[in-house]
């Protein structure tokens, strides 16, 4: 998570003199509230994240189908949890995950509609873009008070933040933990993005239009909203320093200045590639992200990533400047949806799990490769030492390349392999290390870098070796779980 962003949840609340709506500028502030809900998660499984309770906000989108939206980070990513939803009346509901977005901060989730209190209300998304200074407010479960009102004013309209890079606005208005989910509304009462971060005087939101398109492609009746991308982390970068540093145009800039008043100089740059992602090869950190087939991004990256989900084809044409020239790229899109993490070995103590691109951007493991993040303390894979402990987890990023002697190239590889070495009490994992690993004391210099290639000796016991598939069904939203 980037250093200045800090996650509305439970338990991490950010402690600020709230800012109150003037009541009397709100249109219908007890239909509003009705719309609101409060989820409750449980979480006991992740394949990379924290386990364990909290609380955030989240509103009803979709009355007849049952959807309502929240934040990725308080369902959790890769997690197999429990949401218990609370409506304006204190009524009660159980909730499943309808979809998770692999990079925006948001999520959607499905009640049974039959489970909704009669008198609900469902958000709008506007289909207008708000301007700068445009005055909002949100609704929501600040520092675990129910329907607390906020009141701000758009101070940024492209902003490029979050875990993984997500088009933002960046609002003027004070809020708190438990707030996360919230949705930002405008004064027609209708929503233009979802409340997922800030600080002690601004918050953060993430645009409406990623939701929007999620939320038709469900209500379309498709299995899964389409999902593109190439695999790039990208940043705003100021076009002045890239004037001075990297060759480009004045002229160009002059122009851009005009076209985009409100950009503040900055265009989408590429921060970094993932690895295994389709850009590796063909972009470079540092290439300005200029337009991509044939329509110029500027400083929105909701431009970018529409585009992308929106291509009839399997490539995308893009514009870059690099060292002041511009050139025309072709990259391979690819499906992120493929990418999800929707089967895990439990097994020995760790998880094991193919890498999706949330991981491979913060590890380095590639994508789709096998990787082991969260072993339970104790357990047969903690002796492997290459780790940190959080919530009384050894944590690691490492991916796993062979075990006793089977190479691991999937899941169904290292399924296989471990159905062959339930039996031995005696195995050896080969593994690929991603984080630094100093040792605790001694002064012996010792140091292993990052993606150094060890082997560690895993003695197996007893208690921990049954090993079980956890595997997400489509049909029902529920994990399952199957014995090897």
């Amino acid at each position: 998570m980037l250093k200045t962003l800090k996650v509305f949840a439970i338990g991490l609340f950010i402690i600020a003199n709230s800012a109150y709506a003037d009541a009397t500028k709100i249109k219908d502030i007890n239909v509003i509230k009705k719309a609101i809900v409060t989820i409750h998660s449980r979480v006991p499984v992740s394949a990379y994240r924290s386990t364990g309770s909290w609380s955030g906000t989240g509103f009803i989108v979709d009355s007849k189908n049952g959807y309502l939206v929240t934040n990725n980070h308080v369902v959790g990513r890769a997690s197999i949890g429990t949401y218990f939803i609370t409506f304006h009346n204190g009524q009660q509901a159980e909730a499943k995950i309808a979809y998770c977005d692999p990079y925006a901060d948001f999520a959607i989730l499905k009640i049974d509609p039959k489970e909704f209190p009669e008198q609900i209300t469902t958000v709008e998304f506007t289909s207008e873009s708000p301007k700068l200074g445009t005055d909002v407010f949100i609704v929501g479960n600040t520092e675990g008070q129910g329907f607390s009102f906020h009141s701000g004013y758009l101070s940024d309209l492209y902003d490029i933040n979050g875990e993984m890079p997500q088009g933002s606005y960046v609002i003027n208005m004070n809020s708190a933990g438990g707030a996360s989910g919230s949705p930002i509304l405008n004064a027609d009462n209708k929503a233009i993005g979802v409340l997922y971060g800030g600080g002690g005087t601004y918050s953060i939101a993430l645009k409406g239009s990623y939701v929007q398109h999620a939320l038709q492609d469900l209500q379309s009746s498709k299995s899964s909203p389409t999902r593109k991308h190439i695999g790039v982390i990208t940043k705003l970068y100021s076009l002045d320093k890239a004037v001075k540093h990297r060759d480009f145009s004045k002229e160009e800039m002059a122009k851009y200045i005009k076209k985009w008043p409100d950009a503040r100089n900055r265009v989408v740059t590429v921060r970094n590639i993932i690895p295994g992602g389709t850009a590796e090869n063909v972009l470079k950190s540092g290439d300005i992200l200029w337009a991509i087939d044939g329509k110029e991004i500027g400083p929105d990256l909701t431009i970018f990533d529409s585009a992308m989900n929106g291509s009839k084809t399997d490539k995308a044409k893009l514009t870059i400047i690099r060292e002041g020239k511009k050139l025309e790229k072709e990259i391979k899109l690819y499906d992120l949806e493929k990418n999800k993490v929707s089967k895990i070995l439990d097994f020995a103590g760790g998880l094991f799990f193919e890498a999706d691109d949330f991981v491979a951007a913060k590890s380095g493991v590639p994508i789709g490769s096998v990787a082991l993040a969260n072993v339970q303390t104790g357990g047969s894979f903690s002796s492997i030492p290459e780790m940190f402990v959080r919530d009384y987890k050894s944590v690691y990023r490492i991916m796993i390349k062979s075990l006793n002697g089977s190479k691991i190239n999937s899941l169904q590889d290292i399924i296989v392999a471990t159905n062959k070495a339930i039996d031995k009490k005696y195995v050896s994992v080969e593994y690929q290390n991603f984080q630094p690993y100093y040792p605790s004391f001694g002064n012996s210099g010792e140091f292993i870098s990052a993606s150094e290639t060890l082997v560690q000796d895993i003695t197996f016991d007893s208690i921990d070796t049954k090993p079980r598939i956890l595997k997400f069904d489509n049909n029902s939203l529920e994990w399952k779980s199957e014995g090897l």
